[in-house]
């Protein structure tokens, strides 16, 4: 357990994280997502707009934004985003975070 804490920079000894895992929160807090990131322009013909029972929310396509895991946009290219703007977790297909709720775009 020790060298795969130590290889994957997880302080599994601090109180912190034992009082976090204790208290049944996950940590969940990643400075670098790898992987494909989302366009958070409104705008952008990546984020494909729906509507849930007369609600218009928007389902990014990280494919079409980001092809080749860079930093911008390949359609407007606006800075690409690789976690949830409002909680930090990594973001997945879908619209919506599925830790906190929020919507990946918001609606103009």
């Amino acid at each position: 357990m020790e060298k795969l804490s130590k290889k994957f920079g997880i302080d599994i000894a601090s109180p912190k994280s034992v009082s976090a895992i204790a208290a049944g929160g996950v940590r969940h807090h990643v400075d670098f997502v790898p992987g494909s990131g989302y366009c958070p322009n409104p705008r952008c013909p990546t984020n494909r707009p729906y509507q849930v029972e007369g609600h218009d929310h928007f389902r990014p396509d990280r494919n079409m934004a980001d092809p080749v895991g860079g930093r911008f946009c390949a359609m407007c290219g606006e800075a690409l985003e690789r976690k949830c703007p409002s909680c930090g977790a990594p973001v997945h297909d879908g619209g919506f975070c599925s830790l906190c709720g929020d919507p990946y775009v918001a609606c103009p």
